[in-house]
């Protein structure tokens, strides 16, 4: 006669008592990840929105920029040196770079909520990272190349800066939607539970 043996499902202990253990059933189960899941979704959709606060917020600089005289808003807060002379010029290329630094945040736009945008009956999409990083440094280089002031570099940094927070962003919310996949992938069995 072969010997009964008795199955132990799956038991795991509960962070509020550490000395007693919980089995979940597949229902029980189903509403924590169900839990997990709508966690995870309000605090993408919450991510996201303060990404474009941050990527709106710097594009209308970079607008308002484009359109002033040119000189770094940040000479407001931090007043150059009089004596520096051509380091507290715009660069020569400023207008361009401006440009390119507003197609930067809307590309990152596109990037933190992928919209289907249609120009003239083609699909435009974001381009990736690392293209965006390269064209983020353009502009710093180029300042620290002509031997501009800090406050000049500082500010061609920004979109690079807000390119790299979008880039950490954005494999965090990759992160998070895999690891409750993973989790939706680990649910198991437990009859009478």
């Amino acid at each position: 006669m072969q010997a009964i043996r008795k199955r132990n499902p799956f038991t795991f202990q509960s962070e509020d008592h550490p000395n007693r253990e919980e089995v979940l059933d597949e229902q029980e189960q189903a509403e924590l990840v169900d839990r997990i899941k709508e966690h995870n979704v309000s605090s993408n959709k919450q991510n996201r929105i303060t990404l474009q606060l941050m990527l709106g917020l710097s594009c209308t600089l970079h607008v308002i920029y484009m359109l002033s005289d040119r000189t770094t808003p940040l000479f407001v807060i931090f007043p150059p040196s009089p004596e520096a002379g051509r380091a507290n010029a715009p660069l020569d290329m400023s207008g361009i770079l401006a440009y390119v630094a507003i197609l930067i945040h809307v590309n990152l736009s596109l990037i933190v909520h992928p919209w289907n945008v249609v120009v003239a009956g083609r699909v435009i999409r974001a381009i990736g990272f690392l293209e965006t990083f390269a064209w983020s440094a353009a502009a710093p280089s180029l300042s620290l190349y002509s031997g501009r002031a800090w406050q000049t570099t500082v500010w061609w940094c920004i979109p690079g800066f807000l390119t790299y927070v979008v880039y950490a962003v954005h494999g965090w919310i990759r992160k998070a939607d895999e690891d409750v996949s993973e989790l939706e992938k680990l649910k198991y069995r437990a009859p009478g539970a």
